[in-house]
């Protein structure tokens, strides 16, 4: 699942990359943009690790939880 995310961010990434190659010459101006997109590039994946990690967590918890267990009158 986490492959299939990767691989998008990395295109998002790679379009805006290949933008900044292509449109911006003054390598004063490219060299913190490519920093930024590399910054934003690692920020996207750790965001969809992290909620895929947490999501998954959610779901075997709720998997688990025993209903008629927890609120059976006694």
């Amino acid at each position: 699942m986490i492959h299939m995310v990767d691989t998008f961010i990395d295109t998002v990434q790679g379009a805006k990359t290949s933008f900044v190659n292509t449109f911006v010459y003054n390598e004063e101006l490219k060299k913190p943009l490519q920093t930024y997109i590399n910054a934003q590039t690692t920020f996207a994946k750790k965001v969809a690790q992290e909620s895929l990690s947490f999501f998954t967590t959610v779901g075997i918890a709720a998997n688990a939880f025993d209903v008629k267990k927890a609120f059976s009158v006694k």
